[in-house]
């Protein structure tokens, strides 16, 4: 056993020499989706097959180094570290390499810097291992479509991206990925662009984000000001938990900011430590989180004010690219594009950068108890929104997709309340199962003739062997059927969301545990239903196809590994590592502990945010077992029993009303259509209309108009006549003569 762990424990490679090769984890998929792109029509099918995966491949090859990398503590030496240009302190556990200055304006500046810890080391293995099974599934799924090239050439670009966002260590540098995955997504889902439907979608997605990044924008925009303000404001005394010398760490911050940038996530991390919440908690100290701006573009407010607002903007900008409500209605029409497209976003990159970057910046985020509150309250209302919508919905990606809107809900809840580790733990057995559910579901269509009504599916257990068994496995897993990791994955999460405290909000702890276990029900419930109809009872007389046929293996074996990941991730939720006070800690709170240490400190010497580390009792255990068995039992007697038994007999009138409400998504699109767009197009139509009447007819036509009719006067009086000219001339002077002898009498 100690030989096992040293071997995991000593790194193959010197980690600070591997860190410079950090940038070729990103460049591999975009060289890929650059050959792909441009040379892929010439290369043929099995060439751009080869590439894509082999460059996605060797992505996750270099992101399993980087994570062995982070994890090396070699016997009897130091744990891995590297330096921090914002402290004397070195970060533990991480490797980072800066390649020098990417732009510079006046006194600000961002460096080209990529950085690994345990969270964005996770990150990665989640991204490239899963997105590279989705890449091998594709070459199969897509086979049989003549922009094949163009679709991989996409795909790499879209991992691409989504490497650099969580490689990134600035903001700056993160929402270049940002946007990367957005405008890869924008092409994935109009993948089949002749359809309008199809392309309208993807539109659809492309624009909803934009309104959250340009919240991100301002956002960024608030930090640089708010990092300029406590510079200037700040004195040696603030930094007394930042550094054993306060002047030197203060010292050493100002030259972090100089190299840096205000924007680098180390910088942030900093400025967070030496901001006291109040003046009591360190008389000393020049500021503290009620202290007013003295000047600048924000003089006046406070710097707790301000940081909420900043992280109010940034959960906008997280509730476009995780679709949380308000601006969730994209991703279930995200499913336009091909089905691989729909488990690459939904399960393991974008949808997930919004949970990254709250996880990322939690030392900001518990400064700031409303706005973690209201983080937590927009992740219950969208969760259950989402699973409320899921009941009546018959297409089988559609479910799923609402699905992934609830289950992100519920990482936001996470994040909301503090619980970042089980957020994170979630966030990685939900990739795990829900790219399995819908390469599953790409798999049903493959072999039902592209049929995805599952009232038109049933009895595919006999006749798609393995992809029953995986997709039953995948559902258990999201139900929370015991001793699956999405069991685990949900307790844990639910369990901090009801022990974890906001001071001054105390009330919502329960409310919120409540609005979990009612999430809980309804995902066992329409993931039972999916199941199902789709794989058990006789087959449907509507069905496409007489007898379905299992997919090739190239499309199999990923479900496979996929379904055997949904049950073997639970062993990051087990209590195996050792924790305070000699109580046990489950794998995943303890491998995060160095990423979350400053959120938690923070949190324990502010007061605001009350973070709990107790394990969930058998108590706990039976309640979430029993919510996933109840949800699951109801829709098991509803749809083999209650449903068959009332076959031919009209339904209530008031059952069928609120079926269709449901099926119609509560007419949320319909309300944003009356509300946003329809106002939003009238406006634009009458700027249109006054540019159109003013710019365009009176001072462009206009313009034109009386030049020409100048013109055409005047070619009267050049009639080329030498004799008409000196008769003009001469009666011009004459009239010159006759006024001045006016003048003179005058």
């Amino acid at each position: 056993m100690d030989a096992l762990k040293s071997f995991f424990m000593t790194a193959p490679v010197e980690p600070a020499e591997f860190a410079q090769s950090l940038w070729l984890i990103i460049a591999l998929p975009l060289l890929g989706a650059f050959v792909c792109g441009v040379f892929g029509k010439r290369l043929g099918r099995g060439n751009v097959h080869l590439i894509a995966c082999a460059s996605v491949a060797g992505a996750f090859v270099l992101s399993a180094i980087a994570f062995w990398c982070v994890n090396h503590a070699p016997q009897g030496g130091l744990p891995v570290s590297m330096e921090n240009p914002f402290s004397a302190s070195a970060l533990r556990y991480s490797i980072g390499y800066d390649y020098g200055i990417w732009f510079a304006a006046g006194d600000f500046r961002v460096n080209l810097g990529l950085m690994v810890d345990h969270l964005s080391g996770i990150m990665l293995l989640v991204i490239t291992g899963v997105g590279f099974l989705i890449h091998l599934y594709s070459t199969s799924y897509m086979e049989h479509d003549e922009s094949g090239w163009r679709y991989f050439a996409y795909l790499n670009l879209f991992v691409a991206a989504m490497l650099t966002l969580v490689l990134a260590d600035n903001l700056v540098l993160l929402f270049v990925g940002w946007e990367g995955v957005g405008l890869a997504s924008y092409l994935l889902i109009g993948f089949w662009y002749t359809d309008a439907a199809k392309a309208w979608a993807g539109r659809k997605a492309f624009v909803t984000n934009r309104i959250g990044d340009f919240a991100f924008l301002i956002a960024s925009f608030l930090l640089v000001l708010l990092v300029g303000a406590f510079t200037g404001q700040a004195n040696p005394a603030n930094y007394t938990s930042v550094g054993v010398d306060p002047s030197a760490a203060q010292t050493r911050y100002a030259e972090g900011l100089a190299f840096k940038g205000p924007l680098s996530f180390m910088g942030l991390e900093i400025m967070a430590n030496a901001l006291p919440v109040t003046a009591e908690s360190n008389p000393a100290a020049a500021l503290s989180l009620q202290s007013p701006i003295a000047q600048g573009p924000l003089e006046g407010r406070t710097f707790g004010g301000v940081l909420t607002v900043t992280l109010l903007l940034f959960l906008l900008g997280a509730a476009g690219k995780s679709a949380q409500f308000p601006l969730y209605v994209w991703l279930p029409d995200a499913m336009a594009g091909p089905t691989p497209v729909s488990a690459l976003i939904h399960a393991a990159t974008m949808v997930t950068a919004g949970v990254y970057l709250f996880c990322r910046m939690s030392y900001l985020l518990v400064l700031s108890p409303t706005a973690m509150l209201t983080v937590a309250i927009i992740g219950a209302v969208t969760a259950l929104l989402a699973a409320l919508i899921a009941f009546a919905q018959d297409d089988i990606k559609k479910v799923l997709a609402y699905s992934t809107v609830s289950q992100l809900g519920l990482m936001f809840m996470g994040v909301g309340t503090g619980i970042f580790w089980a957020a994170v733990l979630h966030l990685v057995t939900h990739a795990f199962f829900k790219a399995c559910l819908f390469l599953g579901a790409g798999s049903v269509m493959h072999g039902n003739g592209d049929e995805t009504d599952i009232k038109k599916l049933g009895g595919l257990r006999r006749e798609m062997k393995t992809t029953w068994w995986t997709f039953a496995v995948a559902t258990l897993a999201i139900t929370g059927i015991f001793p699956l990791s999405g069991f685990f994955s949900k307790d844990a999460l639910l369990h901090g969301v009801h022990h974890n405290h906001l001071v001054g909000f105390e009330g919502a702890a329960n409310a919120l545990y409540a609005l979990g276990l009612l999430i809980a029900v309804c995902t066992a419930f329409y993931m039972t239903r999916v199941y199902l109809l789709t794989f058990e009872g006789e087959r449907s007389k509507e069905a496409r196809v007489a007898h379905a046929h299992e997919s090739s293996g190239y499309m199999t074996v990923p479900l496979v590994l996929l379904a055997i990941l949904s049950i073997v991730a639970l062993f990051y939720a087990l209590p195996l590592m050792p924790g305070r006070n000699g109580v046990r800690q489950p794998v995943m709170e303890n491998f995060l502990g160095p990423v979350f240490a400053s959120a938690e400190r923070l949190a324990a010497r502010g007061g605001q945010v009350k973070l709990d580390h107790s394990l969930p009792s058998i108590v706990d255990y039976l309640v979430a077992w029993v919510t996933a068995l109840v949800g699951g039992g109801l829709a098991a007697f509803a749809y083999l029993k209650y449903f068959p038994s009332r076959a031919g007999m009209p339904a209530p009138v008031w059952a069928r009303s609120v079926r269709r409400f449901t099926q119609n998504k509560f007419y949320v699109d319909e309300v944003y259509e009356a509300v946003v767009i329809r106002p939003v197009k009238g406006l634009g139509t009458l700027v249109f209309k006054m540019v159109e009447a003013f710019i365009d007819r009176v001072l462009v036509h206009g313009t034109a108009w009386v030049t020409n009719f100048t013109g055409i006067t005047l070619r009267y009086l050049q009639t080329g006549d030498a004799q008409v000219y000196a008769a003009v001339m001469a009666l011009a002077l004459l009239g010159g003569a006759v006024y001045a002898i006016i003048q003179v009498l005058n």
